[in-house]
């Protein structure tokens, strides 16, 4: 019997709309503004470089979401020194924008209130640090909706290996049957049935898998179809 649901965030909980490219606009011109000489067509070729080497370097390691790390693969990649500090504030800049341009989806409040109802233990395990998973929950208001929030930093560990996972089920002390996983990424998401929770794929996400994919054991096209699958599960 279900008596928890956990939920990924960027992609499920949360949308953006050209958030990455907003993003990125304002680095460009964050790095202009800082007296670095970088025209724009030499700054995305840096940056499809470095992307595809950050990837590489840390994908399955939680240390890719600290401060720095993405714009450290950048500056190496473009061959420029900085300190610590510029880097971190860039890093602080991309995400902060990226968070401002997106939104909650549009059927979460009444997915999170069914669960209420359904008196379960609601839980959220996502990729990322601190400040970005406390910015987003507490700008849609819905902080208060969750019993349990892990973010990779805090546990030291990334969604595509087993451990976050583990570290929910330790917290809430249920057993994995006994909980359920939703998240739009079959890559990372998907690594809750290791543990025995039952998975709940939200497709239509356009993010590039990294590692490899489980099949999920419900897929939903819309966040509104949650309900269903959990009445199913009671």
């Amino acid at each position: 019997m279900v008596e928890a649901v956990a939920f990924d965030l960027g992609g499920t909980l949360f949308h953006g709309e050209d958030d990455v490219s907003k993003a990125k606009s304002v680095l460009y011109e964050r790095l202009c503004e800082r007296g670095y000489e970088l025209d724009s067509s030499k700054f995305e070729s840096i940056l499809r470089e470095a992307s595809v080497r950050f990837a590489a370097q840390y994908h399955g390691d939680y240390r890719r979401f600290h401060f720095g790390a993405f714009s450290e693969v950048f500056f190496d990649v473009w061959g420029v020194d900085t300190t610590a500090e510029e880097r971190a504030s860039f890093d602080r800049l991309f995400w902060q924008t990226r968070l401002r341009h997106q939104s909650l989806d549009e059927h979460a409040e009444s997915v999170l209130r069914f669960c209420r109802r359904q008196d379960l233990v609601t839980g959220v395990i996502t990729n990322g640090n601190r400040m970005m998973t406390e910015t987003r929950l507490e700008t849609a208001g819905i902080a208060d909706e969750f019993d349990v929030v892990l973010c990779s930093t805090g546990v030291q560990a990334e969604k595509s290996t087993v451990e976050p996972f583990e570290i929910f089920l330790d917290e809430t002390g249920l057993d994995g049957t006994d909980c359920v996983m939703v998240g739009d990424r079959i890559d990372e998401d998907t690594w809750a049935a290791e543990v025995g929770m039952t998975t709940v794929y939200l497709s239509g996400g356009s993010a590039e898998s990294r590692g490899p994919e489980r099949e999920p054991d419900y897929t939903i096209d819309s966040l509104d179809e949650l309900p269903r699958v959990v009445t199913e599960l009671l």
